[in-house]
């Protein structure tokens, strides 16, 4: 009976052993989750490696590239997150996560790519319809700026001419006017939705028997 015993507790080791993985897997990805909500995107890296070294999953790759990309290591996180494309449940959130890396990378044509994608899969995303405009709106200031001149180079004898002095009764300074109010209130905007990340997923908790 001890021999039938001890046969059967050593039987058991391999899933004690796949049973302390998980928990601790699972443990360290949801820490990581706290710490991402938590604006520690070094930190939450970490913790979703560690989670990843124990079981790969493309919800992990999501997850790791997510914190990568918020980290501000923009091209490692586009390179891992994309591990998770092939998922469809996460598909919409990794190409909007790669989009904004993108987008913060002035990568227009990338952004808007990975915009338009995550709309045709997610047509209610307004975070995605946002970002989409910034980028179009972004490109093409930045296509006018580049023909702004026309490609032309100024005359080697045209001397430049001065500026206008001003008058008493000339307006406040440009700095302090309504439009460059508004101008820097919609700057803050577009700089708050291009940090806007969609969150790293908690997974399932439970760890089954």
């Amino acid at each position: 009976m001890k021999i039938a015993i001890a046969i059967l507790l050593i039987a058991g080791l391999p899933f004690v052993e796949r049973f302390t993985r998980e928990s601790n897997s699972h443990a360290a990805n949801a820490r990581g989750v706290k710490q991402f909500a938590a604006k520690k995107y070094a930190e939450a890296q970490q913790s979703f490696a560690t989670a990843n070294s124990t079981a790969t999953s493309p919800t992990r790759a999501f997850n790791i590239g997510t914190a990568e990309i918020a980290a501000g290591n923009r091209e490692a996180g586009a390179a891992t997150i994309a591990k998770a494309l092939a998922d469809p449940s996460l598909r919409p959130d990794a190409l909007f996560n790669r989009g904004n890396s993108a987008l913060a990378a002035n990568a227009f044509d990338y952004a808007i790519r990975d915009y338009t994608e995550t709309l045709r899969l997610r047509p209610s995303d307004t975070a995605a319809k946002r970002n989409l405009e910034i980028a179009l709106r972004k490109k093409q200031a930045m296509q006018q700026q580049q023909g702004g001149n026309g490609g032309k180079q100024p005359n080697a004898g045209q001397q430049p001419q001065p500026k206008p002095v001003p008058q008493p009764g000339d307006q406040k300074k440009k700095s302090d006017s309504y439009e460059d109010a508004l101008l820097r209130s919609v700057q803050q905007q577009e700089q708050e939705e291009l940090t806007r990340m969609h969150k790293p997923s908690r997974e399932n908790l439970h760890v089954g028997w």
